[in-house]
């Protein structure tokens, strides 16, 4: 049976070729706390960052650079917990807590260079 990912949160899979397709919810029990977040560092390759994470990035963008020392192949992935953004006045509002957190990190050849983090939780 092929699996197709939609995103981190659910997954979209055909159980034959004559049926519909169908969307089944991952509950994810984990997050992305800042501790977890912390434990990742520069210089780690993706298997090793998604052992700690626990699941597999989103990949929200990917290049070749062609450099003097050969091509470089760059990859940014993003965790989060809705695969969603939040664009409305009331996520904005100061007063309203924001459930949406993520993890952005950008890979060069499979090696960690940097990572950025919104709304982390302790």
């Amino acid at each position: 049976m092929p699996i197709f990912f939609m995103n981190s949160m659910f997954k979209v899979f055909n159980q034959n070729t004559h049926d519909n397709l169908q969307i089944q919810q991952i509950n994810l029990s984990s997050e992305i706390r800042e501790n977890l977040y912390n434990s990742i560092s520069p210089g780690m390759s993706y298997d090793q960052v998604r052992s700690i994470i626990g699941w597999d990035g989103i990949l929200i963008y990917e290049n070749n650079i062609d450099s003097a020392d050969g091509q470089i192949h760059e990859k940014f992935y993003q965790w989060n917990n809705q695969d969603v953004y939040l664009t409305d006045y009331e996520s904005q509002r100061g007063d309203v807590i924001n459930p949406y957190w993520s993890v952005t990190l950008r890979f060069q050849n499979d090696i960690l260079l940097n990572k950025a983090s919104f709304n982390l939780q302790p």
